[in-house]
């Protein structure tokens, strides 16, 4: 199968007069490619045993974006033959190519865009009664699935899209059940033609005009087609594009040099003259993803120290328990190596920035070892503006104090342990209030997790409000090993041990659940799923207070004793 159908679908590829189910998923709304503010249910997980399919779909799954909440919606089918023919066309993209990445709830042995029609009714399991809507049009979100940025655009023009049904009646469907096809109603209209008059003969309005009247079709497809038919033309842009962009680019490593015993600088620089001005410049607590390791299987976050997203330096202590990251950043890349890099989006809430009417602020930076990446910046900003601030920054010795040339020295005080100087969390933190002419105490943590656990106690203990506290987590700060347990998955009663040198995310993934993550360290929210019953111990950033109550993070946070989860 090669681009949009031609002329020869007229004549259709057979439907066999019995299916057989392979594949049933369900999902729930996630973070999606470590971006702020974008969520799907896109990452659907398999389900065994019987699954109830009611009017608005199987039973717990979910779907994000409101219009396809409708019943017309209700189902998404996959050709699972599709995905060996995307391996060809995008081949350093072929571990994304997993049966259920295009987020489908279902796939058969021989359905295809090909044999399928706007209206077919087909029995799925003893039951249930389904009919097909509309071809599923791919939208932005599918770059971000598969980090290319042409990928919606790709899917829309080679036709392999799946396609959506509404459920007639309801009924109980598993695995292996049969699916018949009952009635055909538009024998001439398969959902490859349909696509073809959509996306490549988009002048044949009056093929557009009988799309429109076809008996099945979704008021969603019959609302944009008497739009083509009013106004002549489209702007698939939005819908492909998004205002999100894919934001993996190359970058080469043209500098790379010792400032520590166990610190090195990392200097990365693009040579892509496109990137939108927009992107170039960092916001506040500045981050980048980098994939590496072999087949570029894995990423982690780092802290920028300088630069924009020309040119940046990052600054990585070589960890002791290194997962991966820093050891093959250390011992591995040499400069001229290129890796990929994407710009970090924390999920980090809304925190105090200027006087805001409350008086001066007085900032108090309380950091451990590489920790201090996370806030230079920061710290170089509200020098500029002669703020308030101190900082109090822990190390192992004095030549392990890596960047402490770029703090300003009447405001900063070291912590040297092979000195007997410790760093005293609860001597540090002042109340929240207090602080000369009515103003208010902001504190900033990031370093090794007592560290943090130490500091974020202290503040809860004195009444902090979230406004007045940030928190960064990277690299070892968040390892997401810890004390044994067990995890139970709802659906299905399975127990998987967790044990303490791996997280619930690598243990779920090494099962064949396939959860979404991206920066390792519970700071995006993309590897969440819900907690039925149990007590979490949590780690990372991502999570609100109130969503801890049901949800935890994979990567970073452990159950105590067994926890029952809905993934």
């Amino acid at each position: 199968m090669g681009s949009l159908a031609s002329e020869s679908d007229l004549f259709l590829a057979p439907v066999p007069p019995k299916d057989t189910v392979l594949n049933l998923r369900t999902g729930k709304i996630r973070s999606l490619g470590g971006v702020k503010g974008l969520f799907s249910a896109i990452n659907k997980q398999p389900r065994q045993g019987r699954l109830r399919l009611v009017t608005n779909g199987f039973v717990g799954d979910e779907r994000q974006y409101v219009p396809h909440q409708s019943d017309d919606n209700a189902i998404h089918q996959y050709d699972a033959r599709h995905y060996e023919a995307w391996k060809k066309i995008l081949p350093d993209r072929e571990h994304k190519f997993k049966v259920g990445a295009f987020g489908e709830n279902l796939s058969t042995a021989h359905l295809s865009e090909y044999n399928v029609c706007v209206g077919d009714k087909f029995r799925l399991g003893e039951e249930a009664v389904v009919q097909v809507t509309m071809p599923r049009q791919p939208c932005y979100k599918l770059n971000h699935r598969f980090e290319y940025k042409k990928m919606s655009s790709l899917i829309q023009s080679n036709g392999r899209t799946g396609w959506y049904y509404r459920v007639l009646r309801g009924g109980e469907v598993q695995v292996g059940d049969e699916m018949e096809l009952l009635e055909r109603i538009n024998p001439t209209w398969s959902l490859s033609r349909v696509q073809r008059i959509l996306y490549k003969d988009t002048g044949d309005l009056e093929a557009v005009a009988e799309i429109s009247r076809l008996e099945g079709l979704s008021r969603e497809f019959i609302n944009l087609l008497q739009n083509r038919l009013s106004k002549g033309t489209e702007n698939m842009n939005l819908r492909l594009l998004g205002d999100f962009t894919v934001p993996w680019r190359p970058y080469k490593l043209v500098d790379k040099a010792r400032l520590t015993p166990r610190v090195q600088k990392f200097v990365f620089q693009s040579d892509d003259a496109n990137i939108e001005p927009q992107d170039l410049q960092f916001r506040r607590f500045p981050h980048v993803r980098l994939r590496f390791g072999p087949d570029a299987m894995f990423t982690r976050a780092y802290s920028v120290v300088s630069g924009d997203m020309r040119s940046f330096e990052l600054g990585i202590a070589k960890d002791d328990n290194s997962r991966g990251g820093s050891a093959y950043l250390h011992d591995k890349l040499e400069v001229g190596d290129v890796l990929e890099v994407a710009k970090g989006h924390n999920a980090t809430i809304d925190i105090m920035n200027g006087n805001q009417g409350v008086g001066r602020i007085r900032h108090v930076f309380i950091l451990g070892g590489i920790g201090v990446t996370a806030y230079i910046s920061e710290i170089k900003a509200l020098s500029k503006k002669s703020a308030d601030l101190e900082i109090h920054y822990a190390v192992r010795s004095g030549e392990e104090a890596a960047y402490v040339e770029r703090l300003p020295p009447d405001r900063t005080t070291i912590y040297a342990k092979d000195e007997g100087r410790r760093l005293d969390v609860a001597a540090l933190v002042p109340p929240p209030d207090d602080c000369r002419d009515g103003g208010k105490t902001m504190v900033y943590c990031c370093g090794p997790t007592t560290l943090l656990t130490s500091c974020r106690d202290m503040t809860t203990r004195l009444g902090y409000p979230r406004s007045q506290i940030h928190f960064e987590e990277f690299g070892s700060t968040a390892t997401g090993t810890g004390d044994p347990f067990e995890a139970e998955i709802k659906a299905t009663g399975e127990v998987f041990q967790v044990p303490r040198e791996k997280s619930l995310l690598d243990v779920l993934n090494e099962a064949g659940f396939g959860i979404d993550s991206s920066c390792l360290v519970g700071n995006c929210g993309m590897c969440t799923v819900d907690v039925c019953k149990g007590k979490v111990e949590h780690q990372g950033v991502a999570l609100e207070e109130e969503q801890k109550e049901s949800s935890m993070l994979t990567c970073v946070s452990r159950g105590k004793g067994r926890i029952v989860i809905d993934c």
